[in-house]
This record gives C-alpha cells, structure tokens and sequence, in this order.
C-alpha cells in the first residue's frame, strides 16, 4: 500500500492505517492520514487533497499556531474541522508552550530531550488534548469519514493521537511505534535544522546548536513511550478518559477495520 505521500509544500502526510490487528484483521488504507501543517498547500497540494476526499480534519495546534500559519484547505470542501482548545490556559497567549521554551529555556540538547519527554508524558491527562481526542474517536465511529491529524510538524501531538487510534483498533505496540518512528523516514530532519537555527536567532535575538535543536525536531521512542506510560491500561483510558463506550468501539472497528 502506498504510506509516504509526496506534496510540494505539505511535509509527513502519511497513511497510518493498513496495519495487521491484533485478531488478524486489517485497518482499511486510504481513511486514516496524519500529517503536518497545511500553511503552505500550494494549488497542486490542494488538488491532491481533494481527491483523498477527507471529511475530517483534526488540527492539534494551540491557536497562536493556528492564528499565525491558517490552513489552506481545498475551497467547496465539506470537510469538518475540530481544533484544539487549551483549556487550562497559555501562560503566554501570544506564543505556543514548545515555542516559548524554545525561546526561553533551551541551551543543550538535554533540554531539548527531557521537554519533549516532559510534554509528551503530561499529554493523556491535558483536558483540553483528552476533549479532542474524545471528538475524534466519537466522530469516527458516528461517521466513518476519512480523516486527517495534524500539528505543527505532524509527529508529537499527532503522534500520541494516532497511537490511540491505532491502539483502539487492535493494532499492537510494536506496529504502533514502527508508524511512530516513521517521521525519521518521511521527513530529512537534517534540511530543517540551519535554517531553523537562523530563524530563531533572528527571532529570539541569540544563538541555537543545531544539536541543541535536533531532538525537538525528530522522534524518539522514548518520547511516545512517555504518552504510552502516562495512558497506561489503553483500553480503559479510552473507556473511562476518553469516554468511547463499547457500543463506539464496535461502531468504530465495523468503520475501519477490513477483513
């Protein structure tokens, strides 16, 4: 089946269905995408998108990613958007929590590597990621829709999401983290860490190691697993956190489960 999609503007758009159950079925192929952000689409990307007839778009930025790179999306699209809402609260509005430790506290690569732990582990209970988490799921068993997940860079919050619809449906750990890792294959990490440095440099006003950068911009199996321990029990997470009842479940597998 065809995983890695290639766009002009659109970086680590993915199938993550496909996969083999745990029972020996298959998640359907061609229904479930992650990516990153669509800011760049360009006419062709947004042709192309169109013709994966996408009826669901879960954008998991926080809004002042939202409000400073919008999505462009195919025009007549009927598709359904569902967006983050930060509950609790930003401690700086105008900027995103990776972006203001980004700006504030990174100096070394360790830094860099225990936030991304640090955030990933604090994800499952953020009520504002179990809110959207729980919409996904509902809507997918309600709908069937083909979806798309989506962050900024289309591999942490998206990460954790796809885990849990993949875990939902039957596929096992090891798959899961075989999708997860796939960012390292799907993206050239290395292309994006100079300008990236000088971008910041000229936004913050000080100087980044391209080392120091260089865990926040890949993936690790450590920082999912973070996710993985903080959820613990998966199916009851999803049963009591997410409130996905068994009825939802088999609505959802019967949707996107194969033979």
């Amino acid at each position: 089946m065809k995983r890695l999609y290639t766009f002009d503007n659109i970086v680590n758009f993915r199938d993550f269905g496909g996969y083999t159950t745990k029972e020996g079925r298959r998640l359907k192929a061609g229904k479930l995408y992650r990516s990153a952000n669509f800011h760049r689409a360009n006419i062709s990307d947004l042709s192309h998108l169109s013709d994966l007839d996408i009826r669901l778009l879960v954008d998991l930025r926080y809004a002042p990613e939202r409000a400073k790179q919008p999505n462009k999306w195919p025009e007549k699209s009927d598709t359904k958007v569902l967006s983050f809402e930060d509950i609790g609260g930003l401690r700086d509005p105008d900027i995103a929590p990776h972006e203001a430790f980004t700006k504030n506290d990174l100096r070394v690569a360790e830094d860099a590597r225990n936030y991304m732990i640090k955030s990933y582990t604090a994800r499952p209970s953020d009520p504002g990621f179990v809110s959207i988490f729980s919409q996904t799921l509902k809507h997918m068993a309600a709908t069937g829709d083909n979806i798309v997940i989506h962050c900024a860079a289309g591999k942490d919050r998206t990460g954790t999401l796809a885990a849990i619809i993949q875990s939902a449906l039957g596929v096992d750990s090891d798959m899961i983290m075989q999708d997860y890792m796939l960012t390292m294959e799907a993206v050239d990490i290395e292309s994006f860490l100079r300008p990236a440095a000088k971008m910041m440099e000229s936004r913050y006003n000080r100087s980044y190691s391209l080392e120091a950068l260089r865990p926040m911009f890949g993936v690790e199996p450590g920082y999912l697993q973070g996710s993985l321990r903080a959820i613990g029990d998966m199916q009851a997470y999803i049963r009591n956190e997410l409130d996905i009842t068994e009825a939802d479940l088999r609505a959802l597998r019967a949707q996107y489960l194969g033979d």
